[in-house]
């Protein structure tokens, strides 16, 4: 309960994320107090504040459920009837070329609920305890809690496409082309400008989406090009090609990452290490 209120920040939100009463969360907050002997929230009109003692008390109560459950876990499987269930959250990318297959190779073991989510929103999901482990890049972690555990699971480049036919040598070749790309503030479109620069030029864009199949509608009818995850490309729609003896330099780490507390855990470990030998 203390740690469904410690993400929400309100007493009504938790009691609906628990299914309790408003009042029954409460009673349940202030037996807290008592047991604790310390003020763990600070109330006002808009919910409630963790004070410093009801912070490192939030933080405890994760690993302890963490911690509870695998315990849980490694009991029934030991009795030889548990199926583990997962919630993992990734960009979109990654859930047909790493997560669905896993998926289905595990599916006797592990039952995996996949959430879609962009990396930093994924973090944030494995954070709050709403999923047991993401698939992100190294950059949405970088600064994030050094209690999150990473795992690199592969180097992803970034990669030149353009209409099918177009001959290209090298990245100055497209210096007057017209461009496809993420928004400026984006991490996709902010590195493939920075590419793009490096090669000495600023891109014409002419649209500006994160969504990779718009991208190839562009590439297509437009003529355009674009810079791509090679993650992304998996299911290339005709007239669109790579131009994969291009390396523009730069590729993003795209890591596994959990909750330092659910390295113990059986079904979480099995994943990560199905994921390497992808």
């Amino acid at each position: 309960m203390f740690l469904a209120l410690s993400t929400v920040g309100t007493v009504a939100g938790a009691a609906r994320s628990l299914g309790y009463t408003p009042s029954a969360v409460s009673q349940q907050l202030a037996v807290l107090e008592r047991e604790a002997g310390v003020a763990l929230v600070e109330r006002s009109n808009r919910g409630v504040v963790l004070t410093s003692a009801g912070q490192v008390l939030a933080r405890r109560s994760g690993e302890l459920l963490d911690l509870v459950r695998t315990g849980f876990e490694d009991a029934a499987r030991a009795a030889g009837h548990h199926q583990a269930t997962l919630a993992i959250a990734s960009f979109p990318t990654a859930i047909p070329t790493l997560l669905l297959p896993v998926r289905q190779r595990l599916a006797s073991e592990i039952d995996i609920v996949v959430v879609d989510a962009e990396p930093e929103r994924a973090v944030q999901l494995v954070e709050a305890h709403e999923a047991d482990a993401a698939i992100t890049d190294a950059e949405a972690v970088d600064l994030r809690s050094n209690e999150l555990h990473r795992t690199l699971l592969r180097t992803d480049p970034l990669r030149l496409v353009v209409p099918k036919g177009k001959r290209v040598r090298e990245l100055a070749d497209c210096a007057d082309d017209r461009w496809v790309l993420g928004g400026p503030h984006s991490r996709h479109g902010d590195a493939a400008r920075r590419v793009c620069r490096a090669a000495g030029f600023e891109p014409n864009v002419i649209v500006e989406t994160e969504d990779h199949r718009i991208a190839f509608d562009v590439v297509r009818a437009a003529g355009a090009v674009t810079l791509l995850p090679e993650m992304a490309l998996v299911d290339l729609p005709a007239g669109v090609a790579i131009a994969r003896s291009i390396d523009v330099g730069h590729a993003r780490r795209v890591e596994f990452v959990t909750r330092s507390t659910m390295r113990t855990n059986a079904a979480v470990m099995r994943l990560r290490d199905v994921l390497l030998a992808l």
